[in-house]
This record gives C-alpha cells, sequence and structure tokens, in this order.
C-alpha cells in the first residue's frame, strides 16, 4: 500500500510541474522577445536624426552643406588634337581631377577624336568648364545638378541608428545569462543588424563620392578649318533667301522633268491605242 501512495503522490507531483515547466519556457520565450524589442527601440535620452522636410529647422543649412551631384556634357572643337592630347592632362590635374575614361579615334586623318570622362573636386567645377575654353571652341555644353541633401541625411540618421541598435546587441548579448538558444538567436539578430550597416554604408560611399566629385564628359572633335557661327548680317539673309528661291525651283523643274520621263514610256504605249480607237470611231460613224 505505501508502494503504491508512493506512485501515486510522484505521478500528482508530475501532473502539476510539467505545465509549470512549459510556462517557465514561455516566460523565458517572452522575456527574450521583449529584451529584443527593447534593443530596437531607442535608449532613454536617445534623440534619431531626422531627414530634412520642408519648413521644419532641419532645412535651415548653408548652402556649403547641401549635397549636390554634379553632372556636365561638352562638345568641344579644337584645331590639332595632338595638341589637345598634350593640354588636357595638365588642365585636369591643375583643377585636382583625374581622368577616369578615355577613348580616341585616329583612323580619320584631320578629323580625329575623343572622349573623356573627368571627375573633379566641386569647388573646382567651374573653374574647370572655364579652363576648357583655352583648348577649342565648346560647341555644346549641357549641365545638370541633383540635390541629394534629404536623402544624405536621412542615410546618416538610419546609419546611426542601426549602429546604435548594434551596441545594445552586443550589451545584451555580454549581460544575458547564457542558454544556448537565445545566444544563437542574439547572434542572428546581430549579424543581420551588420548586413544592413554594410549595405547603407556603401551606399554612403557612394553618395560621397557623387557630392564631392564633379563628372564631366567631354567629347572632342578635330577640324582644322571649323569656323564659329557668326550673326548673319543683311547680306548673309539675302543670300540665304535667295538661296532658298532658287533651290525651290530647281526642285520644281526636277520634280518636272522626272514627271516627263515617268510618262513618256506610257504616252508611247497609251497615244498610238487612242489614235487608232478614234479612226474606229470615224469609220463606223
Amino acid at each position: 500500500m505505501i508502494k503504491r501512495a508512493n506512485w501515486k503522490t510522484i505521478l500528482a507531483a508530475l501532473a502539476v510541474c510539467l505545465p509549470l515547466l512549459g510556462c517557465g519556457q514561455q516566460a523565458d520565450r517572452a522575456d527574450f522577445d521583449s529584451v529584443l524589442e527593447h534593443a530596437e527601440a531607442p535608449a532613454a535620452g536617445e534623440t534619431i536624426p531626422v531627414a530634412l522636410v520642408a519648413g521644419g529647422e532641419a532645412v535651415e543649412r548653408s548652402v556649403s552643406n547641401r549635397k549636390i551631384i554634379y553632372t556636365a556634357d561638352v562638345e568641344l572643337v579644337v584645331d590639332d588634337f595632338a595638341v589637345f592630347e598634350r593640354q588636357i592632362s595638365g588642365v585636369i590635374g591643375s583643377h585636382g581631377g583625374y581622368a577616369s575614361e578615355r577613348s580616341s579615334d585616329r583612323r580619320h586623318g584631320d578629323h580625329r577624336g575623343g572622349t573623356w570622362v573627368i571627375r573633379v573636386p566641386v569647388a573646382n567645377y567651374d573653374a574647370f568648364l572655364s579652363g576648357l575654353d583655352s583648348l577649342g571652341f565648346a560647341r555644346s555644353r549641357s549641365e545638370t545638378s541633383d540635390d541629394v541633401t534629404e536623402a544624405y541625411v536621412d542615410l546618416e540618421a538610419r546609419i546611426s541608428n542601426k549602429q546604435k541598435l548594434e551596441e545594445r546587441i552586443l550589451a545584451m548579448l555580454e549581460e544575458r545569462p547564457g542558454k544556448l538558444t537565445d545566444l544563437m538567436e542574439i547572434e542572428r539578430e546581430l549579424s543581420r543588424v551588420r548586413e544592413e550597416i554594410e549595405r547603407m554604408e556603401g551606399r554612403m560611399r557612394v553618395l560621397k563620392d557623387q557630392t564631392s566629385l564633379a563628372t564631366v564628359t567631354l567629347r572632342v572633335v578635330e577640324e582644322a578649318t571649323y569656323q564659329p557661327p557668326a550673326a548673319p548680317t543683311l547680306t548673309d539673309r539675302i543670300a540665304a533667301v535667295w538661296g532658298g528661291s532658287t533651290r525651290s525651283i530647281v526642285q520644281i523643274a526636277t520634280g518636272l522633268v522626272l514627271f516627263a520621263v515617268a510618262v513618256i514610256p506610257w504616252a508611247v504605249i497609251l497615244v498610238p491605242i487612242a489614235f487608232l480607237a478614234y479612226r474606229f470611231r470615224l469609220k463606223t460613224a
């Protein structure tokens, strides 16, 4: 009877303890999840940097702090391509830039040409474009600017927040008592955060490069006899009108001649047929 009582006591104790163990595991899991949520939230006293917002204080920035991507496309006509090649390196170097790409075409005698993609510091951008005028005639020039200040500030804020999150996870990893499953989950979270930081830092490096160095695409054409177009005089305008009229007359005359040439073969065939038909009608009448 005593043995049977002992077994009953043990079974009753297990029945009571098993639910308690499950509750304890759930409590541990809930506690771990709450710690991770706490790590994601900003620490007390922290302020999250904000992006530029129209009308907000964050917009109160000096012009020098704005992040702008400058690009230009220039077509330059030069008298001697070989002389230009010797001079362009000095002009680029004197403005602190470098040629990231270069190609040249020497197959057309006195009509050689080439293309340069040049990176120059933004501070020297305007001076470099002005310096190109000493090398040849700028037949065309187009410039664009893209203000990426808002994206830049927003990316800075996100990187800062993720770095602080990484610090909190590391602190939690040191303070958390060692359950293997919890530690593995913390390590996975830490790996995810570091991957996001590296990706955003890569994007930040690209923005810094684009906003610190302007990009100038320079297309060069050699034309030894090229003369820049001048404002037309009255004589030039009269000559242009006269030339337009004579060209119109020539075009009309050419059209008539071509029409006649096209009609002659048909006339050779149709005129005899029409003549025979006319004679036949006379006879029958």
